[in-house]
């Protein structure tokens, strides 16, 4: 009879755990554009392990049900640029909590980061070696990983050069700059309610 009773707390406690509306399924794969909410994560200070949280602003195609979620994450990797060392950073992600509190565990990689160089001729140099495309405020080349995303100081192949050259440039990623994550998991998205 005891055993009968603990069975039935544990398939309490699961349906407990699960989430208690119809959600939408939003594949792995799917684009999150986010804001980084927190101070500034800088090469030069960061710590392995140092929490961050983004904003999110846009996802999903402009799914509404995103709106007012929150993506949050760690630095994973980080390396100061030195003599003859490039600058690396490591975004892993953790979970997205929706408006309405649910939480669901996130993974991703980033695909594109807005940011800049300690370094004024570092920052010169990439502005005009990559192009107006890339930009002098801009990284360049993201190096995806399936436990984060390892960022390079790069900035295509000639701006790539530029910094091999100047080896003391650091990259921050400034509060309110934008993060965007391509999903390596599956969400189960709550729907938004009229007047959320």
């Amino acid at each position: 009879m005891q055993k009968y009773v603990g069975f039935a707390s544990l398939l309490a406690f699961v349906f407990a755990a699960a989430p208690a509306f119809a959600g939408v399924n939003v594949p792995a794969g799917s684009t999150i554009q986010a804001r980084l909410a927190t101070p500034d994560i800088n090469t030069k200070t960061a710590q392995v392990g140092d929490g961050f949280t983004l904003h999110v602003t846009s996802a999903n195609g402009g799914d509404p049900n995103f709106e007012g979620a929150v993506v949050r994450g760690h630095v994973q990797d980080v390396r100061s640029a030195g003599q003859g060392r490039k600058a690396i950073l490591t975004l892993a992600f953790d979970s997205i909590t929706f408006a309405n509190g649910y939480t669901e565990p996130l993974s991703g990689t980033v695909t594109q980061m807005g940011g800049k160089s300690d370094n004024t001729t570092a920052r010169q140099a990439l502005g005009a070696g990559a192009g107006a495309a890339v930009g002098s405020q801009t990284v360049g080349r993201i190096i995806g990983g399936s436990a984060g995303s390892v960022v390079g100081l790069l900035g295509g192949a000639i701006g790539g050069l530029a910094y091999a050259r100047n080896n003391h440039a650091n990259y921050d990623l400034a509060t309110g700059q934008t993060v965007v994550i391509q999903t390596g998991n599956a969400l189960n998205v709550p729907r938004r309610q009229a007047g959320q």
